[in-house]
């Protein structure tokens, strides 16, 4: 009788609770290997909608976490930030007040960052170390020994955790921390150059924003795209190609108006940081530029093709391109990515802009790939001045 009672009772401790998930597993380590598995044995995939921002305890990922949760294409909305100064538990419990369908959660620490990017459709990697008060004259070289760690880390955690997902890339300097993501990408075999941009909407916005200010024209109806980089030297904002899209003539639109309105697209941070009292830099508009370019990257993955004003990545073709490899250009995101390269047309001036921006792009994106890959740095050889003769390195004779 004894022998009875203990076989019902180690009967019902074998008994497995019912569930309706078809992988129920009692073990995490065992569920981590059914998630595995998953992946190789290519299950279909129901995507979830779901963006993570990195850095979402920063002024910028605060801003843009902001817009994105006011989204409808997007249905979770991660927070994930490594800072326990930023406070990202309370930025989403401030943003889980507002009404709308997006639900919000958040992590804090490095240990909780593969829950945050689990299954994530897009990435946005923003925030990272600044200079406070912001300081617009800082280098860019200066801000990316800041920063590439933070970007690096990220892009190691998106290799392993989310590797289908579009990463956005928003930490300055972009030009440095783009090539930095795409060659971490590149080691970890997860890269694909159809799911790598590198942010530059806020140039195009403010591009546009002068554009019409000055020509009277409807912003949402007038395209001003940036090719080049995203630095303050690489930058290149086409007015041509918006004077196209706005229907004007010629001759409405002189030289010297564009030459002007360049020079303040370029010089906007500087500005921006002599008018404001805290002199910081402007984190409104580039919060919410940063998260209409999110947007526009959700709605072309499960709405239709959407087109961004300006993004930098890696060209199809370069030769289309002005001969660059790495540039900034309007794009078409589609439900695999990048699926179409829009390169504008450039008029004389605007060419010898490109061509003297392209030293510095070259030697930024050459300075994130050789920290990425572990490589020698070298100064790119445009940057060096002819005039400079150095004297060639004494040869030691070998010890006796």
């Amino acid at each position: 009788m004894l022998g009875r009672a203990l076989r019902l009772r180690v009967a019902r401790w074998l008994v497995v609770p019912k569930c309706s998930h078809h992988n129920y597993v009692m073990s995490e380590v065992m569920a981590q290997i059914e998630r595995d598995c998953d992946k190789i044995c290519k299950v279909p995939r129901i995507p979830p909608q779901k963006v993570t921002v990195i850095g979402a305890g920063s002024d910028v990922g605060r801003i843009a976490s902001l817009f994105l949760k006011q989204q409808k294409v997007i249905k979770l909305l991660s927070l994930y930030d490594e800072e326990p100064d930023n406070n990202v538990l309370g930025v989403a419990t401030d943003l889980a007040h507002i009404d709308t369908s997006t639900a919000v959660e958040a992590f804090q620490g490095r240990a909780f960052m593969c829950h945050a990017l689990d299954d994530s459709d897009v990435v946005l990697i923003c925030g990272g170390h600044r200079v406070t008060p912001a300081e617009c004259c800082t280098p860019d070289r200066e801000l990316f020994f800041q920063n590439m760690q933070h970007v690096r880390t990220a892009a190691i955690a998106c290799a392993q955790f989310c590797p289908q997902a579009v990463v956005a890339v928003q930490t300055p300097p972009v030009d440095c921390n783009f090539a930095l993501c795409v060659d971490t990408l590149k080691l970890a075999c997860a890269y694909n150059k159809c799911r790598v941009l590198g942010v530059n909407a806020i140039n195009s916005m403010r591009a546009n924003q002068l554009f019409c200010a000055l020509t009277e024209s409807d912003p949402a109806t007038t395209i001003t795209p940036v090719v080049g980089g995203t630095g303050r030297c690489t930058r290149v904002p086409v007015f041509s190609a918006a004077k196209e899209s706005a229907n004007l003539s010629l001759c409405n639109f002189p030289q010297s108006q564009m030459d002007c309105l360049t020079r303040l697209v370029r010089e906007a941070e500087d500005i921006i940081c002599r008018v404001k009292c805290n002199n910081e830099q402007g984190h409104l508009s580039i919060g919410f530029s940063t998260a209409r370019f999110v947007t526009s990257i959700m709605k072309g993955l499960f709405e239709s093709p959407t087109f961004i004003d300006s993004a930098l990545v890696e060209q199809d073709d370069p030769a289309q391109c002005y001969n660059m490899r790495i540039c900034a250009s309007p794009v078409t995101v589609g439900r695999g990515g990048i699926v179409q390269y829009a390169v504008p047309k450039l008029n004389e001036t605007e060419t010898m802009l490109l061509e003297d921006a392209k030293c510095d792009l070259e030697d930024l994106t050459n300075l994130g790939s050789c920290y990425a890959l572990g490589n020698e740095y070298s100064l790119h050889p445009c940057k060096i001045c002819p005039c400079c003769n150095y004297p060639p390195c004494r040869v030691c004779k070998p010890c006796a």
